[in-house]
């Protein structure tokens, strides 16, 4: 009777059970598919990373460079400016002394 009537006076769990596709479960093969993808995702933003690295570190050293030339700079100066204060001293002193003289 059933197959006359193509399952239609049928419970609806056993059209269920014999019509509706059940889900497959995931493939092993989906599932390295899926982890070889994030395994590239990784990857690509480990690059990406790397890249950033680089950059930063790159205009670190040239701030790193910078600075040590103003330092550079500046400590010059500095000496200069103490050169001409102990030849001011020296001055100082030489007049004092030609004037303590007199």
């Amino acid at each position: 009777a059933g197959l006359a009537t193509a399952g239609i006076l049928w419970p609806p769990q056993v059209r269920e059970f014999l019509f509706v596709q059940k889900e497959t479960a995931i493939s092993r093969a989906e599932i390295e598919r899926a982890k070889l993808e994030q395994l590239r995702e990784i990857q690509n933003d480990i690059k990406a990373l790397k890249i950033d690295i680089r950059k930063e570190m790159s205009s670190d050293r040239e701030d790193v460079t910078r600075m040590k030339s103003e330092v550079e700079a500046v400590q010059g100066e500095v000496l200069s400016d103490l050169q001409q204060v102990k030849e001011l001293m020296t001055t100082l002193l030489d007049l004092g002394g030609i004037q303590g003289d007199r």
